[in-house]
């Protein structure tokens, strides 16, 4: 009997932290407990860390959910893993993803079991006007085509669908989805729109005017205003040697301009690469900003067409060797998950003003870096970061 009170204590000990960290067996336990009702009010930032999927064949993919809170200490939800997974910030809501499951934390966590699996995101988000809360995953190829996976909905339920394509870009507005697809066959990319309601209906929009996808890439989500789309593509015309263009869609004419934005010239193409494809850019106040791999912050003025330097990230590195870090843009600031191996907290996040192009505050992020070294036989990486205050 007092074996058995002991385990019972030990057990009750562990259930009032969020996380329970059974890495020395390669294991982790996915039950999903609260320690904090005020964990959301008290957090300041929000870390996606995960294996890949290729780590994930064992069924022993981990991810983890890392709340940095007022104190800068952090708090972790472990899950299972799903590479490329993201966070969806609602209305005092949050959304969290792995491979079975969909995980809404208010003042509690509801936990929603998938029937399939899925092993790589493509993106999450949440759409205000619907009230809903949306996954989008690169499922693969199917007997007919191409499948990405589709999960909607909210703490009523959620729906499972699919997108017959294969999505190269993704974003949002307040009340749809649109993505930016590749049809394999006519080497084409495609705008359409996606409404997630009661039933998932998909609207072509337009095929981008270009001669060739094979040597373009996608290097930021589908923005938009109230009059266009915008795309931000690249060509690769050498080894060293890129040029990057955005591409306007009018919303209503569908008329496309293409606009010349930054040239790479005898550069290290693989260090120009956005730390996080789905955070590099975003629109305010009348301009569109892009962040690249290394740190530079490029601006295009929405009305004057005009392109400029805005800033750089304090130390940014010019090496294509990346450790977790992200950038996320918010309202008139743009964050960035730093790392420095000479610093005692190696992760830290820094806060830049976009208007005025300078670091206005940093703060270190005590024991992230203990997470990501603790696990053993696997390794994790950043895929997505928010900022809630």
């Amino acid at each position: 009997m007092k074996k058995k009170a002991i385990i019972c204590a030990g057990l009750l000990f562990i259930i009032v932290f969020i996380i329970y960290f059974s890495i020395e067996k390669n294991t982790t336990d996915t039950s999903l407990h609260l320690s904090d009702e005020d964990l959301l009010k008290n957090t300041k930032a929000i870390i996606y860390l995960s294996t890949t999927a290729d780590q994930d064949i064992d069924n022993k993919g981990l991810s983890y959910a890392v709340f940095v809170q007022g104190d800068n200490s952090i708090q972790a939800l472990a899950m299972k893993g799903l590479e490329l997974g993201g966070i969806a910030v609602g209305k005092d809501q949050i959304l969290l993803e792995d491979k079975n499951s969909i995980n809404i934390i208010s003042d509690k966590i509801e936990r929603f079991t998938m029937d399939t699996p899925q092993y790589t995101g493509e993106r999450t988000g949440y759409l205000p006007e619907k009230e809903l809360f949306f996954s989008i995953y690169n499922s693969g190829f199917v007997e007919d085509g191409y499948s990405s996976d589709v999960r909607y909905g909210n703490l009523k339920g959620f729906k499972v669908d699919s997108i017959p394509y294969y999505i190269v870009a993704s974003g949002t507005t307040e009340s749809a989805v649109h993505i930016l697809t590749q049809d394999f066959e006519t080497e084409r990319f495609y705008l359409k729109e996606v409404k997630l309601d009661e039933n998932l209906i998909i609207n072509d929009l337009t095929t981008i005017q270009s001669e060739s996808v094979e040597n373009m890439q996608v290097l930021v989500p589908v923005l938009s205003d109230e009059n266009y789309y915008y795309l931000l593509l690249s060509t690769i015309i050498s080894d060293a040697n890129e040029s990057v263009s955005i591409y306007r869609i009018n919303k209503e004419t569908l008329e496309q301009d293409t606009f010349e934005f930054i040239n790479y010239i005898e550069t290290d193409l693989t260090a120009t690469i956005p730390y996080n494809y789905k955070n590099s850019a975003t629109i305010y106040n009348n301009k569109l900003y892009y962040v690249n791999g290394l740190g530079e912050v490029y601006s295009f003025n929405l009305h004057t067409t005009a392109v400029s330097k805005e800033f750089s990230l304090t130390n940014a590195s010019n090496s294509s060797i990346r450790h977790n870090e992200e950038t996320y843009f918010n309202a008139g600031n743009l964050y960035a998950l730093r790392y420095n191996e000479n610093k005692k907290e190696r992760y830290y996040l820094e806060t830049y003003s976009r208007e005025k192009g300078i670091l206005t505050n940093s703060i270190d992020i005590e024991g992230l870096d203990k997470i990501i070294k603790k696990i053993r036989n696997k390794k994790v990486y950043s895929y997505d970061l928010k900022v809630l205050k």
